[in-house]
């Protein structure tokens, strides 16, 4: 028999060996569960960064916000924000007291003064939100034409007007007598009160002369005695009579009369247009008129508008008389 070639047991195992690294080498390493986890969602946000860049191909561009646009120095000063810094609402209660307990003076007995006929339903009259009669007006420069802050004229104007008093027209300041004004002063806790007490009655008594032998209240409301002695007049000539004819009653002095003139413009249309020297510069200031600008001017501005006119001489002074010009101008400015 023919025998076998003896295996060489080392070279055997040699060569195993050599056939088991190839083996190894060959097969594919198998990668970990978390590593193809990553890839999957690796691969998943690129499809959804494609998608989503397919998606704003697809839209259309977004457009731009509207800009507010901006408002002029007049635009601005006509306008409610404007107009509410330049007069603030008085809020209910009592202002200033001027007189130190212990001191003279002597409150106007409980019940002196004319009950007030304004009913519960008529609405409170401010100035200078509210549309006054001419007579309102005036009484409202007597008040504002005083020695006092701003606020305190204002709360004195809407006392006086408005319940439990309610003296709005000449009828009711002449028949609630000086104790009766007087108690109206107190209430508003404002200073002056006899003398202001005692004004009022001689605007009363003057306006009556005035105006005539005029039964009718409305007539005497709204002056019609003075009015009519404007008729025919350029506007500077009536103004110069309506400052005549006022500066005849006891109190009234040519500042009153232009603070009267200011308001009735809207009115009277024989005085329009009317500015004072405080308006005017306080109109200068923020960029309105320059230099030797008038009322005219000021007209012009507002297209000849009355009332709009009327509205802007309230802001103009309001500003002023609140120390908030500079405020208005910074406004402005930004604007």
């Amino acid at each position: 028999m023919t025998s076998k070639p003896a295996v060489d047991e080392n070279h055997a195992a040699t060569a195993g060996d050599k056939r088991k690294r190839v083996e190894h080498r060959a097969k594919p390493k198998e990668e970990p569960e978390s590593a193809k986890d990553d890839d999957e969602e690796a691969n998943e946000v690129k499809d959804e960064d494609v998608d989503q860049k397919v998606e704003d191909d697809e839209q259309p561009p977004a457009k731009a916000p509207k800009k507010t646009p901006s408002m002029g120095p007049l635009d601005w000063l006509l306008s409610d924000e404007a107009f509410d810094m330049a007069n603030p609402e008085i809020p209910a209660g009592r202002g200033e007291i001027d007189l130190p307990e212990g001191t003279a003076g002597k409150p106007p007995p409980k019940d002196a003064g004319k009950r007030s006929s304004v009913s519960g339903d008529e609405p409170i009259l401010r100035y200078p939100q509210s549309r006054l009669t001419p007579f309102q007006n005036l009484v409202a420069a007597c008040l504002l034409s005083k020695p006092i802050s701003h606020k305190l004229g204002l709360r004195t104007i809407q006392t006086l007007l408005n319940p439990p008093f309610g003296l709005r027209t000449l009828d009711d300041l002449d028949e609630a007598g000086y104790e009766g004004r007087g108690k109206v002063m107190w209430e508003a806790r404002t200073q002056h009160k006899e003398k202001t007490a005692a004004q009022l009655g001689d605007v009363c008594a003057g306006v009556r002369e005035l105006c005539g032998d005029r039964d009718s209240e409305e007539e005497l409301n709204n002056m019609a005695g003075i009015r009519e002695q404007l008729e025919g007049l350029e506007t500077g000539d009536a103004t110069d009579k309506v400052v005549q004819l006022l500066t005849q009653v006891k109190g009234i002095g040519p500042g009153v009369a232009g603070i009267f003139l200011r308001r009735v413009q809207g009115d009277w249309s024989e005085v329009f247009p009317f500015a004072d020297d405080r308006s005017l510069a306080a109109a200068k200031r923020l960029g309105l008129i320059k230099d030797g600008g008038d009322a005219e001017d000021l007209a012009k501005l507002v297209n000849g508008d009355r009332t709009k006119l009327v509205r802007l001489l309230d802001t103009l002074i309001g500003l002023d008389l609140e120390k908030k010009l500079d405020e208005a101008v910074a406004r402005v400015e930004s604007s």
